[in-house]
């Protein structure tokens, strides 16, 4: 029984690898090189590796073919080509024919679950408009200032809030989901937003753990799905009755989905998926405030620096703070959350090839996908200088800064940081819409804490170095593997009342994407 079982084994073995085999015979010799799995199983090895490393797997297979500047990995007759090189990234984000278009049919068809109907419907020019509106919705201007505002209360209540807790202690990731889904909700949908109650949005999380399976359609107890279905059904109550503070971006993506003739529970499962902008923004938020505070020097600079350019002090015990010089002017701060998203994002950006296209020498075959990974440009010497395994919170500051009408100089020669090798809202002319709105937020927040609190680990043994982290899956940034728990103090120098506003300066900031 034993050797009829091993005969078996072997003999799929046998049959995947020729199967394998057959259609690599089909390869055009001008596609990228096809690369074998760190798992020698035949059809199953690139499957497996994603599944056990998550995105990580990206940088995985980057390494183990360094001499390789695009390379394929193919499952059956299913191929991706991977490149990491800026000079061939660069000429495939000018190609019309390959485009991003695609995988937001998909994310509405795979997460959302929309109808055949509504599918055949959000298409060609209706995707195209729904994209762009949502673009327009999230540029800055007055629009957004109302957000931002809502945004900044929330925050502040947030933060107040955790303040008042009684044991003096949290957990930080955990509450960095919690912050995020209460501001962003408040920006986004208004002050009574679906997430504020708490069954929803714990609903939220558990669609999240199974949004990677349901990629593939698995999902044996449907303890995903009745999640999601959860979730859409606080939506379809939401916008049966939206709220006169439902931000830009969410009343013309209804009005785009309404008036392009998608079908109206199919608009509450798009809208529904609208979710996935927390996703991103909470580890950026947690790895900035672990990043910030484990170094008690740049902590105490970037206090310098808001208080100096970003908050007034109204009498005795009233504080604001000016989100727009906060945006604008301070750069330290800025310049430590993008070095926390250059070293710790796993930005991949999905495309699909629409045309058989020729990238300077490489075809890339119709209809197979190209994914463009961050991480090995994050760490690359070349583009970042010698010290690109170090965490440089002053990388990003411009060479010369003026504080107080005086001006500063960075002595430090740096090399030219170009938007191309900073890929965390994705490469250009496809950059994520909210990138200001979400930067915006985490900038808000950290602020608040930086003024108001002092933290510190709560076993007493000072903060770990490297901590542990998870796999990436759906987010572009990894979990702690271990959830920080911190000590919270109040500061003497933050006692009063705070409030925000939005001061004379409207510039966008200046990120280093663009």
């Amino acid at each position: 029984m034993l050797y009829q079982f091993l005969i078996c084994i072997a003999g799929l073995f046998v049959g995947a690898w020729a199967l394998e085999f057959l259609y690599s015979c089909f390869d055009d010799r001008r596609e990228p090189q096809r690369v074998r799995p760190p798992i020698p199983i035949p059809v199953l090895g690139h499957i497996l590796g994603f599944y056990i490393h998550g995105f990580d797997y990206y940088d995985l297979l980057s390494k183990r073919n360094n001499g390789l500047e695009i390379y394929t990995i193919g499952i059956l007759g299913f191929k991706v080509y991977i490149t990491h090189a800026m000079r061939l990234t660069n000429l495939m984000q000018k190609s019309k024919t390959i485009s991003l278009r695609p995988f937001i049919r998909t994310a509405n068809k795979i997460h959302g679950q929309i109808s055949d109907d509504a599918d055949a419907i959000f298409d060609g020019e209706l995707v195209e408009t729904f994209s762009n509106r949502t673009k327009e919705a999230f540029a800055p201007g007055p629009h957004m200032d109302e957000q931002n505002l809502r945004m900044g209360v929330e925050s502040i209540l947030e933060v107040a809030n955790l303040l008042g807790g009684q044991s003096g202690e949290f957990n930080l990731f955990e509450w960095s989901k919690h912050v995020i889904v209460q501001a962003t909700g408040a920006s986004l949908f208004g002050t009574n937003h679906p997430f504020k109650e708490t069954d929803i949005a714990e609903a939220m999380w558990v669609w999240d753990d199974y949004r990677p399976s349901h990629i593939f359609g698995v999902d044996p107890f449907g303890k995903g799905y009745a999640a999601r279905e959860k979730v859409v059904e606080a939506m379809r109550k939401y916008f049966r009755n939206m709220p006169d503070d439902a931000s830009k971006v969410i009343k013309e993506r209804q009005r785009i989905l309404v008036q392009g003739g998608v079908p109206e529970e199919d608009t509450y499962k798009i809208q529904s998926t609208l979710s996935n902008a927390y996703f991103n923004t909470i580890p950026t938020l947690y790895w900035t405030i672990y990043e910030i505070y484990s170094r008690p020097a740049l902590l105490e600079a970037i206090r310098q620096e808001i208080r100096e350019r970003a908050l007034q002090k109204v009498g005795d015990d009233e504080f604001v703070l000016d989100i727009a010089i906060l945006q604008t002017q301070c750069q330290l701060l800025l310049s430590a959350y993008q070095e926390t998203q250059r070293m710790r994002h796993a930005q991949v950006a999905f495309r699909m090839v629409l045309e058989d296209t020729v990238i300077d020498k490489y075809l890339l075959k119709k209809g197979h996908h190209l994914h463009l990974t961050a991480k090995p440009v994050h760490l690359d010497p070349a583009l970042w200088g010698p010290h690109v395994n170090h965490y440089d919170p002053y990388r990003f500051v411009p060479s010369t800064t003026a504080t107080n009408g005086e001006t500063k100089t960075r002595t430090t020669a740096r090399p030219k940081i170009l938007p191309t090798s900073f890929l965390p809202w994705g490469a250009a002319p496809w950059l994520c819409p909210a990138r200001q709105f979400a930067t915006t937020e985490i900038l808000i927040i950290v602020a608040l804490l930086a003024l108001q609190c002092d933290l510190e680990p709560a076993d007493g043994k000072g903060w770990e170095e490297n901590p542990a982290t998870e796999r990436v899956k759906i987010a572009t940034l990894a979990h702690p593997l271990k959830d920080a728990r911190l000590k919270i103090t109040r500061r003497e120098d933050g006692l009063g009342s705070w409030k925000v506003m939005i001061g004379k300066n409207k510039a966008r900031i200046s990120l280093a994407s663009g």
